[in-house]
């Protein structure tokens, strides 16, 4: 009788482990972890690509800085607050101001480029000029001229006169008044004639930052 009541014990023992082992298998798939929301918004947030143009002062004091992007660029003041941004969209660049709001989309190349308004008008246009280049308004009146000037550029308003000169000196740009004084400068390498861009006057900062980044930069498919 005991070794029956052994017996039974035992093959319950043996069952029990064999249940434990057999059973079903704690699951191996991967845990996916949900992504935070600022994480995926960061993800998503154009990556700069590339070395920031940065102009100062004669003071030396940092006024505005151009910062590369995947999509384009980024234009902000020198506390880095954002003044404009820069999208492609084919070969147009989008400008819009930080909340977005269209300000105007610059068509057209290599040598003639238009600058439209929200609405797809045309405001102004550069256009190639010989070895310079030439902007005029939306009923072809001359505003500026840009010529090559002893490895710089010299900047013309309508009556002809000078009214910025572009010298590049030891690796260092600068824009001077009709004095000599200097305006802006950078130690990042930009054409001349692009750089000739920022003495369009008539024109909102954002605007003259466009045609600068459209002429340095070819455009993104």
């Amino acid at each position: 009788m005991k070794l029956r009541v052994l017996f039974l014990v035992g093959l319950g023992v043996l069952g029990a482990s064999a249940c434990t082992e057999g059973g079903a298998p704690a699951s191996s798939a991967p845990q996916t972890q949900a992504i935070p929301a600022n994480a995926a918004a960061a993800a998503a947030e154009p990556k700069e690509a590339g070395t920031k143009l940065k102009f100062k002062d004669g003071d030396d004091r940092e006024r505005f800085s151009l910062k590369p992007k995947d999509d384009g660029a980024k234009l902000v003041d020198g506390e880095d607050k954002e003044l404009a941004r820069y999208k492609w969209k084919g070969g147009e660049l989008k400008v819009s101001g930080p909340d977005d709001t269209v300000l105007a989309y610059v068509t057209g190349g290599p040598d003639a480029f238009q600058v439209k308004d929200a609405t797809k008008s045309v405001r102004y246009t550069l256009t190639r000029e010989g070895a310079g280049w030439k902007l005029t308004d939306a009923q072809g009146a001359v505003l500026y001229t840009v010529a090559p000037d002893g490895g710089g550029a010299s900047v013309k308003g309508a009556s002809g006169a000078e009214a910025l000169h572009v010298k590049v000196r030891e690796g260092k740009l600068s824009l001077r008044d009709p004095s000599g004084k200097t305006l802006l400068a950078t130690k990042q390498p930009v054409p001349p004639e692009a750089a000739a861009c920022l003495g369009f006057d008539s024109l909102d900062l954002p605007l003259r930052m466009a045609l600068l980044f459209r002429l340095q930069t070819p455009a993104s498919p």
